[in-house]
């Protein structure tokens, strides 16, 4: 059997239009589950509320499948029978058998009921449902919407920005304020004014200006000296072009590559060659050679330190200091008085709070375990100081004129008032004291010739000897060891924890104190790329150099 349902939906305004839907099957089922020959959405219906079979043509019996029956032509029927004009009540539908078209053998209209006694129906019918209808037309509602945003968002915050006191009248109270302009969280050193916006923003609606930022950093170090090198983005630059705040705790200073490739790129070229820096646009593909800064001494003794590329020929560390690196990193240890020791970096290199640089070696703590500055048999446990010459001289011949005048000392050389034991409190005479602390006088400069020359200080020092109106003294060249070998570049040893110190210096393999053990460019570049680098650590130009060289002028 073919039936045509068809809904009638009337609209708004009172147009009305229908939707045919075609089912074929023996009975017509209806009710608000999926499977139903006719569904009906309506809450009131049940899963399976009814069933409709044919009996002849154009007749039909309707039979109700709740307990509460069905309404039929305006009666309660549990079943009945029904042809073309009957009227079928179903919860909020109305369904109406008509006479079926050509190629139909049923059909029925449904639409909904709104009976004068439902609520529900007619609050329905009741309910505006365009704008007009509400009284208020788009225009109108658009000016009001407008005076509202320009009101709370504008002239409220303008005026506290303008009428002295205002503004923090108006934070106190839960009225719009200047705050719902922020584009966001400032940095965390600008917090502590962060509630009074005119400290940065001077002039309203304007850009803020270097001053404001010049109250507070007014020593800030520049980039490089302006009128040397003439470059316009050198004083012309706004604070503001690099530092914007309103980007979270961290976000005030710019780290993008570019930052720095404006100008280094061709820093030649743009400076007149008037500078020494080499050009260097990224890390990975365009970035020169490191240089380090070895320290130096003219003849009048001031610091003039060298700056020399680590692939240069003239590379060689003028220290003074005479140490085999690998000689005391041999894996099978080193024979000292206490026994075999092994030694690793960190026994004597330390990273300084912070991580940046190395404390420097320390001999009591470090060196001294092992090279002992022991000078006399009789006195094993007594050592010279590691210091000035003069202070080691002084304490040889404090330590022979105290053994040579006291006497008792065992010394097949020393003559016999100095080797005779003596009674506590004896005194010698003029002439045994004479011949006494000449004898201490030669034998502290055998003793610090010893040691200066032979046994301890040379070992590891320069030591020249010296004579000073006949008396025999000795020099020792001052080490010069870089503390900061790049000047211009910022490392923390700290963030590299995870790397062994022998994977950056080469120590293991280096015999002489002349080497320069610190890492080129390839063996950063094993790690670090540049910004854009995708299998290597991506790093910038600000991650190794800082932008307000502290040499330069503020």
């Amino acid at each position: 059997m073919r039936w045509l349902l068809r809904t009638i939906k009337r609209k708004s305004k009172g147009n009305v239009s229908h939707v045919d839907e075609t089912y074929e099957g023996g009975v017509l089922s209806i009710g608000r589950s999926a499977g139903q020959g006719l569904f009906l959405s309506d809450l009131r219906v049940a899963l399976e509320h009814a069933r409709i079979r044919p009996l002849k043509a154009n007749r039909f019996r309707i039979e109700s499948l709740i307990a509460s029956g069905i309404r039929v032509d305006g009666s309660l029927e549990q079943a009945a029978g029904i042809g073309p004009g009957s009227v079928i009540e179903i919860g909020q539908n109305h369904l109406t058998l008509v006479k079926p078209p050509a190629g139909y053998d049923g059909a029925i209209e449904i639409s909904e009921i709104v009976r004068k006694d439902d609520k529900a129906g007619a609050q329905y019918t009741n309910r505006a449902f365009t704008l007009k209808q509400t009284k208020l037309s788009k225009r109108g509602l658009s000016w009001i919407l407008f005076a509202v945003l320009i009101t709370t968002a504008l002239a409220i915050p303008i005026a506290g920005h303008f009428i002295p006191g205002m503004s923090g009248k108006l934070r106190a109270m839960p009225v719009p304020d200047d705050g719902q302009w922020s584009a966001g969280t400032l940095q965390a050193a600008h917090h502590f004014f962060g509630e009074d916006c005119s400290t940065c923003h001077t002039k309203a609606f304007q850009m803020v200006k270097n001053e404001a930022c010049e109250a507070c950093h007014s020593v800030t170090p520049d980039h490089a000296d302006a009128d040397k090198f003439g470059l316009p983005e050198l004083t012309e630059t706004r604070c503001a072009f690099c530092h914007k705040d309103h980007n979270g705790l961290d976000g005030l200073v710019r780290t993008d590559q570019k930052l720095c490739q404006d100008c280094h790129t061709n820093l030649d070229e743009r400076s007149n060659q008037k500078t020494t820096l080499r050009n260097a646009a990224d890390f990975d593909t365009n970035h020169p050679e490191f240089s380090v800064e070895l320290a130096g001494w003219d003849a009048e003794g001031n610091y003039t330190p060298r700056v020399e590329p680590l692939n240069s020929d003239l590379l060689v560390e003028d220290s003074n200091l005479k140490f085999p690196h690998d000689v005391h990193l041999d894996p099978s240890g080193l024979s000292a008085p206490s026994g075999k020791r092994v030694l690793n970096c960190d026994s004597c290199h330390v990273a300084e709070p912070g991580g940046a640089k190395m404390e420097p070696v320390d001999f009591e703590t470090m060196c001294q375990d092992c090279h002992q500055l022991a000078f006399d048999q009789q006195a094993p446990g007594r050592q010279v100081v590691h210091g000035k010459v003069s202070e080691v001289l002084y304490m040889l011949d404090e330590f022979y004129a105290n053994k040579a005048l006291t006497g008792g000392y065992e010394d097949v050389a020393a003559p016999a008032v100095v080797r005779q034991r003596r009674r506590p409190g004896a005194r010698l005479n003029r002439s045994e004291s004479q011949e006494a602390l000449a004898w201490a006088r030669g034998k502290a400069r055998r003793v610090g010739q010893s040691l200066f020359e032979g046994q301890a200080c040379s070992v590891c020092h320069t030591v020249n000897q010296v004579t000073n109106g006949g008396d025999i003294s000795w020099s020792v060249e001052p080490v010069r060891v870089a503390g900061h070998w790049y000047k211009k570049a910022v490392f923390t040893h700290q963030k590299h924890l995870t790397m062994n110190c022998v994977e950056c210096h080469a120590a293991e393999s280096s015999s002489s104190s002349d080497d320069v053990l610190m890492p080129d460019i390839a063996n950063c570049r094993s790690c670090h790329g540049g910004e854009h680098s995708r299998n290597k650590l991506a790093s910038t130009c600000i991650s190794c150099h800082v932008y307000h060289i502290p040499a330069s002028q503020p």
